[in-house]
């Protein structure tokens, strides 16, 4: 055999049409082998990634291809070009002669000095995992493997088994309930995307799988725009091939879920589900998936709907198979392959006691802190930040400075251009600021309340990006708790307001838009006949600033002393031990 490497994905057609060939002669052919799928991950990761496209020939004749790349930065370390976005990853070629297109590949990493590869998620019935460690000891590499995903599937091999998974599907009760509600809200429709509608439909996808993932305190791989851009690419490129099928199921014309996914051989893939988060409630991810069986078990082409990777609980419901992968990692030294094995032994054993493996994810944690704070500090402003936390375990004294909005003069176009806080906003707040994590950090939070549905969030937009500028907080003051001090406030005024948690995304800082932003929000509620409070950290005197030249009026301080186990809350009607010099 004789190998030919690119450092690109090729664009011959008639390379593209042999390498879709042999992927339709694979032990089972997936969508993520195509050479589509290779071309849209090259195209969206260029700036990190560097492919390293293996075409194995004999005779003349594309026998195999190895779709590898490495990263900018350390060229002895190759993996799938698509490890991080297919559920499944494999060497392509003809089962039979795999182990040929396997020495070939190993052979040309020798001789780029490649010093570990990784074959991450491959099929647990792929050819590959039968003959790579034969291949792997030849070629002088060691091999270490261990189980990867499941991914659940419904399986429709014949005609009893879709008999038997349609009678489960209508049987589910969940599903049923909520297809019921949505009925009872307008007509429901299932409309399959062209490839011209799904242009319109991305950003939508887009925004409601991000606050899906802030809802339950995650961060979506689509905040960063490599992701988005990836996604876009494949659209473009399998929407002319018949292979995409993203879906949508419609409440009176109203998208609230989607599917975007694919229809490939026999095979229906369900990549990435998700849902307008205000419609959580009746929950029409779940609903879309019910209604897609159906039509899957209706379909004669379609022999199994795979769920793909991820562990949620609906899949277990629905599925009646699941299709494992395997992790594969070659290493060219001894050395090497001992640290591998020994750091996944230590992990998969944490893994069964809970216990330790939070410890060591929360240690894990800590020492990522304390190196973000390092690199944005410096190690001086670290050390002082650890030792004022070290003395105020043992003794400390907390301000919280209260303030009241006077009457705020605001114009009318100044008070319209804040807006309140949705889910959408969220989002895109979100990919405005993939790299500041403590603006995602923020953003967890805004999510959490917006489930909750108690407060009231608005934000300030920014006129170039379209996104939040600045956020705020609103609730009762009656009954508000104040984290900072552990404590809760009384009002006899039932109408009283009180403005807190209140963020600038840092690429935004410098510009006063917190200024303007608590001002414009009290003068909006005077509107509504509300007093309105807000509150600051004494120490934090930027903060106080900024609040006093909106126009709020000192009123009072709440003190906390901690000595040890003992902790007091005192109320003072007179400026605090700060107070007074920062407001001169």
């Amino acid at each position: 055999m004789e190998i030919t490497v690119l450092e690109q994905i090729p664009k011959d057609p008639e390379i593209v049409a042999a390498w879709n060939n042999l992927v339709f002669r694979m032990e089972r052919p997936e969508v993520f082998f195509t050479h589509q799928w290779a071309l849209a991950a090259s195209r969206a990761f260029c700036d990190s990634l560097c492919p390293l496209t293996l075409l194995v020939y004999e005779s003349g004749r594309l026998d195999g291809v190895a779709a590898m790349a490495t990263n900018r930065e350390s060229r002895d370390r190759a993996f799938f070009l698509s490890e991080s976005t297919a559920d499944y990853c494999d060497i392509v070629s003809e089962p039979e002669i795999r182990p040929a297109v396997l020495a070939a590949v190993l052979a040309e990493m020798q001789n780029r000095r490649v010093r570990d590869i990784v074959l991450a998620n491959v099929p647990s019935e792929s050819h590959t995992l039968r003959t790579i460690k034969e291949v792997a000891d030849s070629h002088g590499f060691h091999l270490h493997e261990r189980p990867a995903y499941d991914c659940r599937v419904i399986s429709l091999r014949d005609e009893d088994q879709r008999h038997a998974v349609l009678q489960s599907v209508l049987r589910k009760e969940r599903e049923k309930r909520g297809l019921n509600k949505l009925r009872q809200l307008g007509s429901i429709h299932i409309t399959h995307l062209s490839k011209g509608q799904l242009e319109i439909a991305l950003h939508s996808i887009f925004s409601a799988q991000i606050s899906r993932f802030f809802a339950t305190g995650r961060f979506s791989p689509l905040i960063r725009e490599p992701r988005r851009c990836f996604l876009i690419e494949l659209g473009r490129l399998l929407g002319s091939t018949g292979w995409l099928k993203v879906s949508q199921i419609e409440v009176n014309g109203r998208p609230v879920a989607w599917n975007y996914g694919f229809r490939f051989g026999d095979s229906w893939f369900w990549y990435l589900p998700t849902f307008d988060m205000q419609w959580e409630e009746w929950s029409p991810g779940t609903c879309l998936l019910r209604l897609l069986t159906e039509e899957a078990c209706a379909d004669s082409s379609v022999r199994r709907l795979d769920l793909g990777l991820g562990d949620e609980a609906y899949k277990d419901r629905f599925a009646n198979s699941i299709s494992s992968t395997r992790y594969l990692q070659l290493s060219g030294s001894i050395p090497g392959h001992l640290s591998t094995t020994v750091r996944h032994g230590l992990a998969a054993a944490a893994r069964r006691f809970s216990f330790v493996d939070k410890r060591l994810r929360g240690g894990k944690d800590f020492f990522l802190g304390v190196k973000s704070r390092i690199d944005r500090r410096g190690v001086a402003a670290t050390v002082k930040h650890a030792l004022i936390r070290a003395k105020r375990s043992v003794a400390s004294m907390d301000e919280i400075a209260f303030f009241k909005a006077s009457e705020m003069q605001v114009s009318e176009s100044e008070s319209t251009a804040l807006h309140s806080l949705g889910w959408q906003d969220i989002a895109i707040a979100a990919m405005n600021n993939a790299d500041d994590n403590e603006t995602l950090q923020y953003l967890v939070r805004c999510a959490k309340r917006l489930r909750q549905g108690r407060a009231a969030g608005y934000f300030l937009q920014n006129e170039s990006t379209q996104g939040p500028a600045h956020l705020v907080w609103v609730d009762s003051y009656d009954g508000f708790h104040l984290s900072e001090i552990n404590s809760s406030l009384e009002s006899i005024d039932s109408d009283a307001a009180i403005i807190f948690d209140c963020w600038t995304p840092v690429a935004q800082r410098g510009h006063g838009n917190y200024t303007r932003a608590i001002q414009w929000t009290a003068a909006r509620l005077q509107r509504q006949q509300k007093q309105v409070w807000i509150f600051s950290a004494v120490e934090n005197e930027s903060s106080v600033r900024a609040i006093l030249k909106a126009g709020f009026v000192y009123n009072f301080s709440m003190v906390r002393r901690r000595t040890l186990w003992r902790t007091t809350v005192s109320r003072s009607e007179v400026t605090g031990r700060q107070t007074v010099s920062l407001a001169n």
